[in-house]
């Protein structure tokens, strides 16, 4: 023990402080170091004796951009404070990266007088590259899981053009079509339009959510009305397979978005209906305390333990090496885990292969009259003599938009660009609704063109924005500019009731 300190120690804690791993020293209570052990000259590459006689020990042994915050915490330490691992970086002779956690604690004697404070600095480098590597394997993932989104968005909005094009086209083309072959051809060409749509609809899902532009509206759902739109959904489907679908009938209300809840409920049926060869599905609820479990059952071809963790990640299709795209898509499941987010549930499965799934999803119970559920809309009336106006620079798209609204009986006037539509508008009557595009040339978006063409038109002409673009960014902007929106490729249906909405 060194000749500097003020007192004798017994030898057992000689043997202690000095063979113990971590970097101790003990302080007077002017702050001038009495005692360091060994483990200093590991820890920083500097001696113990060198440190005795150090000016200012032991800031000259922390990194410059952490002294001024421990020289502070040392003073408190010298006026009787104490805290435990107080990180900051260590100064070392070699210059390599080291960190240490300093803990502190007062020292008395028996009689209760001050003998200053006692240090204690653990060597934290190995857990600290540990957690800088993890932040690093954080932040490349997100990097990665952005690049992931973008491209999706990207290709999702380059499809979705010529997707929308041909779609009004085979429905402008249905009006026309006489021939019974000519017919099969177009309902043909319809259906294949169909299933790449179910493509894209799921991924604008995905962004939407990711978006996070889907607002949430709780109320008192019956239970019961979900169960009845299911039935009405799946049961010919279900039929067709020769599966049975039963329904177990229930008065309980939930508390959550009848919408939303409806879509979960929605991609669990139609999994257990895609994936069980035979046997049935069953459907029912049960009541636990506040809470409902609602649960898809099915006796299908089920899922192994160590899977269930990856179902519900996008494109997971257990049993489907080959893509078929009869067995959906992969992203119904990944879809209900967004929603379940949202909605602040829980979703979760059983399972085990060869004994069918069950699915389910936990939600409040909830007294009251239940919101309405969305039921499907007809279209809407046919539009004879309206004025509408098309501003889109996709030039097939903007056929396709105008062959489809001018069979509906519409007097269309079409451009590619603002200047286009204003120039054409000159020589006619003002239009009653403006379809924009959301993305135009020049980096121009459809809100802002909209508000320039009302501009020029000198009165606020009602607007429906039409988009492709599933990056959320972009449709969080889009839903941002109250102008109703529409996502391509929209369903010939769909555009007409939103017109018919739109022009009262």
């Amino acid at each position: 023990m060194l000749k500097t300190m003020p007192r004798t120690p017994d030898r057992l804690f000689e043997t202690v402080a000095n063979y113990t791993y971590d970097w101790e020293s003990w302080m007077s209570p002017d702050g001038r170091p009495l005692w360091i052990n060994p483990a200093v000259e590991r820890i920083t590459g500097v001696g113990v004796n060198e440190c005795l006689v150090m000016p200012g020990y032991p800031l000259p042994l922390i990194a410059p951009e952490d002294r001024a915050a421990m020289a502070a915490q040392l003073a408190t330490a010298a006026a009787g404070g104490s805290a435990n691992d107080v990180e900051f970086r260590i100064q070392r002779r070699d210059g390599a990266p080291c960190w240490g956690a300093m803990s502190w604690q007062p020292l008395y004697d028996a009689e209760g007088r001050p003998l200053g404070f006692r240090t204690s600095v653990r060597d934290i480098t190995r857990r600290k590259e540990a957690e800088e590597a993890q932040e690093a394997a954080r932040r490349a993932a997100e990097q990665a899981n952005l690049a992931k989104s973008k491209f999706l968005a990207a290709a999702s909005h380059d499809l979705r053009q010529p997707i929308q094009a041909a779609g009004l086209f085979v429905a402008a083309l249905r009006r026309r079509a006489t021939e019974a072959g000519t017919q099969e051809l177009v309902e043909q060409i319809g259906l294949c339009l169909a299933s790449t749509q179910e493509l894209l609809d799921a991924l604008l899902d995905i962004s939407r959510l990711d978006a996070q532009v889907l607002k949430v509206e709780r109320g008192s759902v019956a239970l019961g009305d979900l169960f009845e739109r299911l039935d009405a959904e799946f049961g010919r489907r279900a039929a067709e397979k020769g599966l049975e679908l039963r329904l177990v009938g229930t008065s309980l209300f939930v508390a959550s978005d009848p919408v939303l809840l409806y879509r979960i409920l929605q991609n669990f049926t139609a999994n257990a209906v895609r994936y069980t060869p035979s046997g049935r599905v069953l459907i029912g609820a049960r009541r636990r305390g506040d809470i409902v479990r609602i649960e898809v059952a099915d006796s299908g071809i089920g899922i192994a333990p160590e899977q269930v963790p990856l179902i519900f990640q996008e494109f997971t299709q257990l049993g489907n090496p080959e893509r078929d795209r009869s067995k959906g898509l992969g992203l119904g499941l990944a879809i209900v885990d967004r929603l379940a987010r949202l909605l602040g549930v829980a979703v979760g499965v059983r399972s085990q292969p060869g004994q069918g799934a069950t699915f389910w999803v936990e939600v409040p119970l909830a007294e009251g009259a239940p919101l309405p559920v969305a039921a499907v809309e007809a279209p809407g009336p046919r539009l004879a003599g309206r004025r509408i106006a098309l501003l889109d620079d996709e030039g097939v798209v903007l056929a396709a938009l105008r062959a489809f609204l001018v069979g509906e009986g519409a007097a269309v006037v079409a451009a590619e660009t603002p200047e286009g539509l204003l120039a054409a508008l000159a020589e006619e009557p003002p239009p009653e609704v403006l379809v924009v595009d959301y993305r135009l040339r020049g980096g121009v978006t459809g809100a802002a063109a909209v508000r320039r063409l009302q501009a020029a038109l000198g009165r606020p002409v009602p607007a429906l924005l039409l988009t492709g673009d599933t990056e959320p960014r972009r449709l969080a902007e889009a839903q941002a500019s109250g102008l109703g929106l529409l996502h391509k490729p929209v369903d010939p249906r769909a555009l007409l009731k939103a017109l018919a909405d739109v022009l009262g």
